[in-house]
């Protein structure tokens, strides 16, 4: 079905997994079967290796446009929606790890190409609820959702808040980046349920959600989301602000190395969220 666009696809999934182990068989079947280039605007702008950006026009410069889809960058649409980096998707849903027949929350519907995933991944047998903040943004998602043949529980709202009416939920899976997780996203999962999002700058978190309520989890790698106008938290903070010892003079996140980014942690609870270093008694921040 997709023989046009095989080789974009090989190419893909080979740059996903350049510096990382190979994508497990779900994962790489969902980003076959849901092909990038259908929630990815006509129009927009994707970044370069020099810092800049580079206009992308479907209509304009065709051969681009494709080159850009599945060159492995985010792209951003005119209204500052972002479709996020093939490699940051594929981190995420790794960590996220759904299976057929879960119920799944998406937080922050985007362009709809997460929620396809998802929608695959999950089944027919599962479920998938997706929130957005911008009405125009969702407008555009449930358009591209219906085309691609997916069918996700679509809201319009805060995606902060999360979506009660259909919880619980096995995972909560966030496309945009926070730097302090919604106590909601954990009270709407069930106990042993994955919550995972992008923290600041170029950092992926996995929670697990216990039996008192309570998520604890730790952070991993990962390629950069890249916060819109649209979607950037008020205030937002790279993680390195509040990786700091107390007594420290505050302590960055390069100060204890790159290798060392898996030794910390964050629990969240109703009272807030709490970083600490290998382990959840040892509270720094």
């Amino acid at each position: 079905m997709f023989t046009h666009i095989a080789w974009r696809l090989d190419a893909m999934i080979a740059a996903i997994t350049d510096h990382r182990p190979p994508l497990t068989r779900p994962i790489e079947q969902a980003l076959r079967a849901v092909p990038r280039h259908w929630f990815v605007p006509p129009a927009g702008e994707s970044p370069e290796r020099d810092g800049g950006s580079a206009p992308i026009d479907r209509e304009a410069d065709p051969p681009a446009w494709w080159d850009a889809v599945y060159a492995g960058r985010p792209i951003v649409a005119a209204d500052g929606c972002s479709c996020p980096a093939p490699s940051a998707v594929a981190d995420l849903l790794e960590l996220l790890g759904p299976a057929p027949g879960q119920r799944v929350l998406e937080v922050g519907t985007r362009t709809g190409w997460t929620a396809a995933l998802l929608c695959r991944l999950v089944g027919q047998s599962g479920s998938v609820t997706s929130i957005e903040a911008d009405p125009t943004v969702a407008e555009q998602a449930a358009k591209n959702l219906a085309a691609a043949g997916a069918l996700p529980h679509l809201v319009v709202g805060d995606g902060a808040a999360g979506w009660a009416e259909r919880a619980p939920y096995d995972g909560v899976h966030a496309t945009y980046a926070v730097r302090t997780v919604p106590y909601a996203w954990i009270a709407q999962t069930r106990p042993g349920g994955v919550v995972v999002a992008p923290y600041g700058d170029g950092h992926a978190l996995r929670l697990v959600v216990g039996p008192d309520g309570t998520a604890d989890g730790r952070f991993s790698p990962l390629t950069t989301m890249t916060w819109t106008r649209r979607d950037t938290p008020p205030g937002a903070v790279l993680a390195e602000d509040v990786l700091a010892e107390p007594g420290d003079a505050r302590r960055t996140w390069a100060d204890w190395g790159e290798p060392e980014r898996e030794r910390f942690g964050v629990t969240i609870t109703p009272d807030g969220q709490r970083v600490w270093l290998d382990s959840p008694e040892r509270v720094i921040g």
